[in-house]
């Protein structure tokens, strides 16, 4: 099952996030520090920790409504955390598997967790009882009314007939073999919907939870207690930075060998230790390509009590740089390489676990920018391949601009409200949490300009989504979107393309992207004139109508489910007169409408909308990236 909604509230300075959307891959918290970015991954983790049981204490209540909401109950019933899962068909089969087909009546699960309670809660999920007495019942012939605790009382009344020389009545027997189906299926439950929430609760998938303070130190005193939790399976009693270390040791664990007196043992175990680690981080790790990780374990000799002879064994965790020809400490190199050789350590366990939501508490912030996009390529390719990824951040280097729909905008408003969470574009105005969102795209329109020598200038932020969204879409498809090579740039408008091309056009090469009734703009003309444009570079969406829009690449009916998703209208393409373009169209029909809303709702719910696109729109979408494609060099 995948999380589809958290809730979040009370607890600390988090009142009621309201239920809060997650991606199906990647979900990206932003905000400022201190506006609970922090306590939202600690509720989620709490939940259902995959390193180890924890709980919600009652100090973790806001303490500003504690004491006022244990006057009034409101305490009692509260939640730290609640959680909804969409089911998927391995959990779907499960249920049906126990206790019939087309029982279950939901496609999801919830679950809750209060205060000072050991485990989590789970919702009975709506189940079809009546078809799972029929289910348990086989082909014995015994009428009952869909309740199953009446049924029961009356099956073991009619099992105690006996005839009249004391031998069971055939009604008997068959009561007799029908309590005892139902108890194959049920055990000694009358609710097949506890039976289904049970099955549920332990396909529920656990949370791993990452942060500084579980980064690998360069020592470890004694790796005694790591091998017992090893041996034993139960990291539950370490600290962090030990469970970490654990981790590590676990990627080659083979018993004794780990710890072996015998050098050469010992060390080949633990080179390959070393060896899978250092592969795995410089796959991805592009700042110093010459750095290998050393693991060893020493035996330390120390005197006890009444002068007994202790051995005790350290792990020592050193980075040879190559490059330069020395080794340290890995605590003595940047945090940032620590981090990110830590998380790598420590998720090892989990990879293959796809029964594993990996939240991550502000990563890679010892990074620079370019090893943040090097950790964003790792969440990718390697984490979110196989798990959900929830991670906070402020950094502008963590957000991907062509991915703000999996951005959620958190914000402390106070005490009265405090942390709320939104989508992009929900609500929040304050310029310090959202900077790191106009940084991110300051910067990937800063890259653009002046890193890509092809350049795609469309007029505005709607074409940019529409032609970013859709060419995922295609190529997902393997089909025809726009070449990589290409750097897409919105210019704010029309009137605005002139000067941006007449600033980058010397030295970059450019493709103009225009609506059609652009094309008489006598400055965009002027720049074919010049010489700064080729002709063959100025291209627009479509050649009908004459000027066609970016939104003339859809047909009316594809258009419209975005315009009425969009604003919640129901328009029909029936209402729309004439041939001109549609949103004049629409215009005339309804009334002038803001363009960039449809394409936010494409941006935000690309999953669903989609779906519903098509064969028409996406050829038409395709003829266009084929055409500006073939301007490349």
């Amino acid at each position: 099952m995948r999380l589809k909604t958290f809730r979040v509230g009370p607890y600390r300075n988090v009142l009621d996030t309201k239920p809060i959307e997650v991606d199906s891959q990647i979900t990206v918290l932003v905000g400022k520090n201190e506006s609970g970015k922090t306590n939202l991954l600690h509720a989620l983790d709490g939940l259902n920790p995959a390193n180890g049981p924890r709980g919600f204490p009652t100090h973790d209540y806001p303490r500003w409504l504690q004491k006022r909401h244990q006057r009034s109950g409101e305490f009692e019933n509260a939640h730290a955390i609640d959680a909804t899962f969409a089911l998927e068909e391995g959990d779907v089969t499960a249920v049906r598997d126990a206790l019939g087909d087309g029982v279950l009546l939901v496609d999801e699960f919830s679950a809750f967790r209060p205060y000072n309670e050991d485990g989590f809660t789970v919702y009975r999920p709506d189940v079809d009882t009546r078809k799972a007495i029929e289910h348990a019942l086989g082909e014995l012939d015994v009428p009952h009314d869909g309740d199953l605790g009446k049924l029961r009382e009356r099956l073991t009344a009619e099992a105690a007939e006996v005839s009249s020389d004391e031998t069971p009545t055939p009604a008997a027997a068959t009561a007799a073999l029908a309590l005892k189906a139902l108890e194959s299926v049920f055990g000694t439950s009358n609710e097949p919907g506890h039976i289904a929430a049970n099955i549920l609760r332990s396909r529920m998938p656990r949370f791993f939870y990452f942060d500084d303070l579980a980064m690998l130190p360069g020592t470890v005193a004694d790796i005694a207690p790591l091998i017992t939790a090893l041996e034993a399976g139960d990291l539950d009693g370490l600290s962090d930075e030990d469970r970490t270390a654990a981790r590590l040791l676990h990627m080659g664990y083979a018993g004794e060998d780990v710890a072996s007196i015998d050098y050469v043992q010992r060390k080949a175990e633990l080179q390959a230790v070393g060896a899978e680690l250092t592969s795995d981080v410089m796959e991805y790790w592009r700042q110093n390509p010459s750095l290998r990780l050393e693991i060893d374990i020493n035996p330390v000799e120390e005197t006890g009590p009444n002068g007994t002879r202790i051995i005790r064994r350290e792990l020592k965790l050193d980075v040879n740089d190559t490059r330069h020809l020395f080794s340290n400490s890995l605590d003595s190199r940047s945090s940032g390489f620590r981090w990110f050789l830590s998380f790598v350590a420590a998720f090892a366990e989990f990879e293959h676990d796809s029964d594993v939501i990996v939240l991550l508490d502000e990563p890679g912030l010892g990074l620079h920018a370019r090893a943040q996009a090097d950790f964003l390529r790792f969440i990718d390719e390697r984490v979110a391949a196989h798990h959900q990824v929830i991670f906070t951040t402020h950094s502008p280097f963590m957000v991907e601009p062509a991915h703000l729909e999996r951005v959620r905008v958190v914000e402390d408003r106070g005490p009265a409200e405090g942390s709320a969470v939104e989508a992009v574009g929900g609500g929040s105005s304050d310029p310090d949490t959202l900077f790191p969102l106009q940084a991110a795209l300051g910067y990937d329109i800063a890259q653009n300009l002046f890193v890509g020598p092809d350049n795609l200038v469309v007029e505005g932020l709607s074409d940019f989504t529409y032609i970013t969204v859709m060419s995922d879409h295609l190529r997902s498809l393997d089909r025809t979107g726009l070449d990589d090579r290409w750097r897409l740039l919105p210019a704010g408008g029309a009137t605005n393309i002139p000067t941006f091309v007449a600033l980058v056009g010397p030295s970059l090469d450019v493709t103009v992207l225009v609506d059609g009734g652009e094309l008489g703009n006598q400055k965009i003309q002027n720049l074919v004139k010049s010489g700064l444009l080729k002709d063959k570079r100025l291209l627009t969406p479509a050649s009908s109508p004459k000027d066609a829009d970016i939104e003339d690449l859809f047909t009316d009916d594809d258009y419209l489910a975005l315009f009425n998703a969009a604003f919640g209208k129901s328009v029909r393409s029936s209402a729309l007169k004439g041939k001109d373009r549609i949103v004049k169209r629409i215009a005339r029909a309804e009334e002038e409408f803001d363009h960039n809303k449809p394409a936010r709702h494409l941006l935000h719910n690309r999953d669903t909308a989609l779906g519903a696109i098509s064969e028409e729109t996406l050829g038409r979408f395709e003829a266009l990236f084929a055409a500006i494609n073939s301007t490349l060099r």
